[in-house]
């Protein structure tokens, strides 16, 4: 059953072009949204039986496919990218900006990003390893060194070698500790690239009926969901939670913008990490962050 999942990887991802044609607006949107809970239903329909490590992945890899298309159908419009860099944004990209691959640029700063990001990742992999040797399974021990290696470190990378073949994309996960308020937090701090497209597919369009705040909730709460199907479905356990930590933070920001200033870096630090075993139910932090520090256990003795 698993040869299914590049299947529906692929078909996420050429909806996309052949969604953004839809008119009016709200059959394009609402034929992009219905795509995805299609293709997230059959995505666990043929991994019902596999182990929740790669149920996470096969999920994820669909829900990322799905979300590119969706993502390309709102921005593209009257635009159109050519199928060529349609294929970069689609494959080689974390990012959710499809307006980067319109132009290729020359002298874009790559290198140092290069550098950065290998360095952080073989510091995540020592952390990994390291915590992997260790009979400690805390939830942000477990889960610090293996953010560090990808989020901030290969997702560098990435980026480094997107500049390098001309292609201006941002970086996803800028200074986290330079952060100011919750607000900051996720929508410049964290997953930039995802910020920028639950704002363009959620954020927005609740904006423009029902008002900023609204808008703003919408964003806090459709995260909230979307992690529902990257975290509690593939352990089936812990259905809600993730939503509830989302809604929390949405609320805070809302404090926030009642307040007229962030709340500071250390209480936005402490929002972010305590409630983390919402986010991350015990099944998850279980059945896959600890089954993937595994992988960790087994170089090490090899």
């Amino acid at each position: 059953m698993m040869p299914a999942i590049p299947f529906l990887v692929v078909v996420g991802i050429a909806a996309g072009p052949v969604v953004a044609k839809a008119q009016p607006v709200w059959l394009r949107r609402l034929a992009g949204w219905l795509i995805l809970a299609a293709l997230m239903a059959a995505a666990d329909h043929v991994m019902a039986d596999a182990a929740a490590l790669l149920r996470m992945i096969g999920l994820c890899c669909v829900l990322l496919a799905a979300m590119k298309g969706l993502v390309y159908a709102e921005w593209a419009g009257t635009r159109q990218l050519p199928l060529s860099r349609y294929l970069v944004f689609a494959f080689l990209c974390f990012g959710m900006d499809p307006g980067s691959f319109e132009k290729r640029r020359t002298g874009l700063d790559w290198k140092s990003d290069v550098r950065l990001g290998l360095l952080l990742m073989i510091i995540g992999t020592l952390g990994a390893w390291w915590v992997a040797s260790t009979p400690w399974r805390l939830l942000l021990l477990m889960f610090l060194p293996l953010s560090l290696g990808f989020h901030f470190g290969a997702l560098r990378v990435l980026k480094g070698a997107l500049r390098a073949a001309g292609f201006p994309v941002r970086t996803l996960f800028p200074n986290v500790l330079e952060t100011r308020g919750i607000g900051e937090f996720w929508s410049k701090r964290w997953n930039v690239g995802y910020s920028q497209m639950i704002q363009r597919l959620v954020g927005r369009p609740v904006q423009q009926k029902l008002g900023e705040g609204a808008g703003m909730m919408a964003v806090f709460l459709g995260s909230g969901v979307l992690h529902e199907l990257a975290i509690t479905l593939p352990v089936r356990s812990g259905f809600g939670l993730p939503t509830l930590y989302f809604t929390l933070h949405g609320l805070l920001t809302l404090l926030e913008r009642r307040l007229g200033r962030p709340i500071g870096k250390i209480p936005t630090l402490l929002a972010v990490i305590l409630p983390l075993g919402l986010l991350f139910p015990p099944a998850f932090q279980k059945e896959v962050i600890a089954r993937f520090l595994e992988v960790f256990t087994i170089a090490g003795a090899g």
